[in-house]
């Protein structure tokens, strides 16, 4: 099991030659208060606003890391670097052709993935604007040298006139067909602007599509409608089983403001969708959006899991997981992981063994990331104080864990490494 006396082994230097460029600047940045250890690898640049982390492991055991260069002037770049056990890491490569035209906010970082053939997908967002209405467009770039360079990237919505397009998901299928599912705003009838109520985010319901590339990502599908009503700032999830079968999660809103975890699924290449399933009945009642989508994962026997945050009346605020074994038709009941409150979209990484749950907290002592083990019955294992927007994929040679830490109003973001066997 992945218990916490094992994790406080387990913590180590991810690779010598990182850790030793980095030690000057750790003792001199010590941006958060780990439980665990210290953060080993500061990921990006010193001085720069940087958030929105996203985390995908390669079929050689080497691992990417993305996330969004803030600027002035609402200005922004995607950058993305590689991580190789033993070697110092890649520089990082800023994957928008022309600088500062991307887009990203803590509800909606980056979306990466590697291919069974080494090629790094990362989904992203920028901002547009014509005839003075305003918009983002979802775009897809790919690497086909290990994260060094980045092609011209492919727009993947088809819609002609702005609207918002954001909160995607992306998966590689065994046969290297991709799929990039989104909440899109194309056909809400004068979108109510986004403001705040009790800490919610209150704008228009959203509508959920997919669109899929069977060239590599030169080009993709007419985009598909799939659901109606989905919260418009929870990010949305998609996994691909070994056989193929494709399965979206989403927060949909259900009549009287319940917002519950939604399931979809596709046998056909997403041609054809299932009726959604609802997870779980939490009986959450909100007239805004948390901010916090399921995450999913898919077993080698097909077994499907789903992480959530939920905070309504059947039972106490806490992360809960469910699973399904009949392809998404129906759902176990739901288990507690962590009680508490919970901030953004937990991260689930799958491993061979069992899969992670990792999460951020918030309470008077502000922050804190955590992690459990599914399956395990010992308490959740701090990460560390300060951690926000944790994002984690797990490797045959560990678990990695991206984060952001925040002194004052400048934020970096951080990667950690723990053995799990």
């Amino acid at each position: 099991m992945f218990g916490k006396n094992r994790l406080a082994i387990g913590i180590f230097c991810i690779f010598a030659c990182a850790f030793l460029c980095s030690c000057d600047r750790l003792q001199a940045n010590r941006v958060s208060t780990p439980v665990l250890g210290s953060p080993l690898v500061l990921v990006s640049a010193e001085g720069v606003d940087a958030a929105e982390p996203a985390t995908s492991v390669a079929p050689d055991g080497s691992y990417y890391v993305a996330w969004v260069n803030h600027e002035p002037n609402n200005r922004a770049d995607v950058m993305i670097s590689r991580y190789e056990p033993g070697k110092p890491p890649a520089a990082a490569v800023r994957v928008n052709p022309e600088a500062g035209t991307a887009t990203a906010w803590r509800g909606d970082q980056p979306s990466v993935a590697v291919g069974k053939d080494g090629k790094v997908y990362v989904v992203w967002t920028t901002r547009l604007e014509l005839n003075g209405k305003k918009g983002t467009d979802l775009y897809l770039s790919v690497s086909s040298d290990l994260g060094q360079t980045f092609g011209t990237p492919v727009k993947i919505n088809d819609d002609k006139i702005p609207a918002a397009h954001g909160m995607h998901s992306l998966g590689i299928a065994n046969d290297g067909r991709i799929y990039v599912s989104w909440l899109d705003e194309r056909n809400v009838a004068a979108p109510k602007p986004s403001t705040k109520a009790d800490g919610h985010h209150m704008e228009s319901n959203r509508e959920l599509f997919i669109a899929d590339s069977t060239d590599g990502g030169r080009t993709f599908s007419r985009n598909r409608k799939i659901a109606a009503d989905a919260c418009p700032c929870c990010k949305t999830a998609l996994a691909v089983a070994n056989d193929g079968t494709i399965y979206i999660g989403w927060r949909h809103v259900l009549p009287g403001n319940y917002r519950h975890i939604a399931v979809t699924s596709s046998s056909d290449a997403g041609a054809t969708f299932s009726k959604p399933v609802i997870v779980s009945d939490d009986k959450w009642v909100l007239h805004g959006c948390p901010v916090s989508g399921p995450s999913l994962s898919v077993a080698d026997n097909g077994t499907l899991k789903v992480l959530w945050y939920a905070a309504g009346e059947a039972n106490q605020p806490g992360l809960y997981v469910a699973e399904s074994k009949d392809k998404g038709q129906s759902f176990s009941g739901r288990q507690l992981l962590a009680q508490g409150n919970m901030r953004g979209t937990p991260a689930l990484a799958a491993g061979t063994n069992s899969d992670i749950a990792v999460w951020e907290t918030t309470s008077d002592k502000g922050t804190e990331g955590k992690l459990r083990t599914l399956g395990d019955d010992g308490p959740p294992v701090s990460i560390g104080l300060n951690v926000e927007l944790p994002a984690a994929a797990m490797s045959k040679d560990g678990l990695f864990i991206a984060y952001v830490s925040k002194v004052k109003d400048k934020r970096s973001v951080w990667l950690i490494k723990a053995d799990h066997k």
